[in-house]
């Protein structure tokens, strides 16, 4: 045994001498996290870009005016800023100084008095994704309301097209005639507009001192503690990759051949690697966890977090065994595991929730380890889960780093006695 701690002492000290590569690993959680939080939790509301909506009437009535008003309304303000422009809007638009062109077509005033179906287009700016969704789903709203509203008037409009029709203005029985069948069709629908049958309430909790409960806090300390634990998934997975790869970089320099030249067996330089590994992955783990609670302040149940720490660094150590086990050159390891650490995090929820991804995604979710040891964290810091809560999760990944160290190991084991030869 003391020939395995040596040796691990030996790659500790190595690492204390060069920690830049190290740090950089632990760093990027930290500094990813701490962006998002900042730039989505200061203030009590994220701040949001608004839509650059440009808007073209071409038909110049009161109808299409009356529209251009719904847009420029005060509600609508909060998210939209709309100019009104001539033809020149489309051109605009391809040199991306806007998000969408709104047309209204000639005519409209006419059709809708006719009753006939009318088209409002809309042109996105295909340089942009996210404002011209935002426009499109708003407007989208609008028209379905203006729709809805032009069917209950849809009587006094009749009425209406005889008087836009004629040559001389309409006389003060006409107006008046048709000012009481719009007031009759308005009283009609005031029972089901006003007062509204379901209002939401939202109303913020506290405890018995008058203070917020735990997760209560800062908008910024609550999106680092949510972004937090996926993203040290990760960055643990990174710095135990880094671990291991010292296999191939010993192979490569020499140093490998001199260690198993001496009274060392293979199998106990591979026990050495294996466990440098983990306690590399443990004193990041603590560091992370602690930076995390100096900033937010929220305790989680010990035992949960213990039994989940273990095995996720045991699914670590075992994954990175395998991948450089397998791994013929230092680069070609680098990158294998680059690309699977990538689709790992995404598909398991390190960077985007799980429960804000597609269906699809959803279902392959469970396939990645980081779905488990996210899950599991979110599950003690979030939830305020417990030991038995987490239990699933730290069984998933005990079990799956205890069936890749052992494919791992002996392709390791393989490779060192190449070396030794």
């Amino acid at each position: 045994m003391r020939p395995i701690l040596l040796m691990v002492r030996k790659d500790l000290l190595r690492q204390v001498r060069s920690p830049m590569a190290l740090l950089l690993s632990l760093s990027f959680p930290l500094v990813f996290t701490s962006l998002l939080a900042l730039t989505f939790g200061s203030g009590s509301q994220p701040s949001m870009p608004r839509v650059q909506l440009l808007v073209e009437d071409l038909d110049d009535s009161l109808a299409s005016g009356a529209l251009v008003s719904a847009v420029t309304s005060e509600q609508m303000a909060e998210y939209f800023d709309v100019e009104q422009i001539g033809a020149e809007g489309l051109h605009r638009l391809e040199q991306n100084k806007a998000s969408a062109l709104w047309r209204i077509p000639k005519g409209f005033q006419q059709d809708l008095i006719d009753g006939t179906p009318v088209e409002l287009e809309l042109i996105r700016n295909p340089a942009q994704s996210i404002l011209p969704e935002i426009a499109e789903q708003g407007l989208t709203v609008l028209t379905e309301v203006l729709s809805a509203a032009a069917r209950v008037l849809e009587e006094p409009l009749d009425d209406l097209r005889p008087m836009l029709e004629q040559n001389s203005a309409p006389g003060a029985e006409q107006i008046s005639a048709l000012t009481v069948k719009m007031y009759g069709v308005i009283n009609r629908a005031e029972g089901l507009l006003t007062p509204p049958a379901i209002v939401l309430d939202t109303v913020q909790l506290e405890d018995e001192q008058g203070e917020t409960p735990s997760g209560g806090g800062s908008s910024t300390s609550l999106i680092f503690l949510i972004v937090l634990p996926g993203i040290s998934v990760w960055g643990l997975f990174l710095v135990g990759d880094m671990a291991m790869r010292d296999v191939i970089t010993e192979s490569t320099r020499g140093t490998l051949h001199r260690q198993l030249c001496g009274p060392i067996r293979p199998g106990q330089l591979l026990v050495a690697k294996a466990l440098f590994t983990a306690v590399v992955s443990l004193i990041s783990l603590v560091l992370l966890a602690g930076i995390g609670w100096g900033v937010a302040r929220q305790s989680t149940d010990p035992a949960g977090f213990i039994v989940l720490s273990l095995a996720l660094i045991l699914a670590i150590t075992g994954y990175a065994a395998l991948v450089y086990g397998g791994a013929k050159t230092e680069r070609q390891g680098a990158t294998i595991s680059s690309v699977l650490l990538l689709v790992f995090a995404f598909a398991g929820g390190s960077f985007i929730q799980v429960r804000d991804l597609p269906a699809v995604m959803q279902r392959i979710a469970p396939f990645s380890p980081f779905y488990w040891g996210t899950t599991g964290y979110q599950t003690l810091i979030r939830d305020d889960g417990s030991l038995l809560d987490v239990l699933p999760n730290a069984g998933v990944l005990a079990a799956l780093g205890v069936v890749l160290l052992a494919a791992g190991a002996a392709l390791l084991q393989r490779k060192m006695r190449g070396g030794a030869a």
